[in-house]
């Protein structure tokens, strides 16, 4: 096993051990903003059209079901690499809906679906979960259609002051203390500060769009920049 396959291996195992927990903890440690910064995110989407859209890092399919909220059309392939995660998600999709949803266990960087076959594609909070971003990006530039829109929602590295200040004392004396009591798995929630601290800037990270051929549309900055919304076109 190479290094890389080992670090991805250790964040899925984290994952997995929090599933059943996650949601709750979410909603505890967020306070629900997230759900609005979603709702951002989906509305970058066409509505009432009948797309095929490739949720990547799906976790518990709170994207999924944001994007459903938006357009009821929506087919959804729901990608992730912990099945775990998956499942948790998979209880709440209501039974009507059930149908236009497929979970899959796969990887982000060596998907196991055809080219040019999705209209979109988002992935909320995920990427930076991924071991290498650049071989993430070729494979979804490759299974989007020509035209096909990818969204990325995720807390990138602060650059400004409000975000660091943020960051610096709710991301690292809050999350990891209070999401580990509650978790009753503290690594888990320092890894969840860490990875943001190592992790590429918005800018740094559409550059990596561009790299891997997308256009982006916009950069759009969420209270005070803590996270950003990134989108592009094939």
């Amino acid at each position: 096993m190479t290094a890389m396959d080992a670090k991805a291996q250790s964040i899925r195992d984290m994952f997995s051990r929090i599933a059943p927990r996650y949601d709750l903890l979410n909603k505890a440690l967020s306070l629900r903003i997230d759900r609005g910064w979603r709702k951002k995110a989906v509305s970058y989407l066409p509505e009432n059209e009948p797309l095929k859209i490739l949720d990547l890092c799906a976790g518990t399919l709170d994207l999924s079901l944001a994007v459903l909220e938006r357009n009821p059309r929506a087919k959804i392939t729901a990608v992730d690499f912990s099945e775990a995660m998956l499942n948790e998600g998979a209880k709440k999709i209501p039974a009507s809906l059930k149908s236009q949803v497929e979970c899959r266990v796969g990887d982000a960087m060596n998907l196991d679906l055809p080219a040019s076959s999705f209209d979109g594609a988002v992935c909320g909070f995920g990427i930076r979960n991924v071991v290498d971003n650049d071989r993430a990006l070729a494979e979804i530039h490759r299974v989007l259609k020509p035209g096909g829109r990818l969204i990325v929602l995720e807390f990138f590295r602060p650059e400004t002051f409000d975000a660091r200040l943020f960051h610096k004392t709710y991301g690292r004396w809050v999350l990891p203390r209070l999401g580990g009591w509650l978790s009753r798995d503290p690594e888990a929630y320092q890894y969840l500060f860490d990875s943001i601290q190592g992790y590429a800037s918005a800018p740094e990270f559409a550059k990596k769009m561009e790299k891997a051929s997308f256009e982006i549309k916009e950069t759009r900055p969420l209270l005070s920049h803590v996270a950003h919304i990134v989108v592009g076109d094939k």
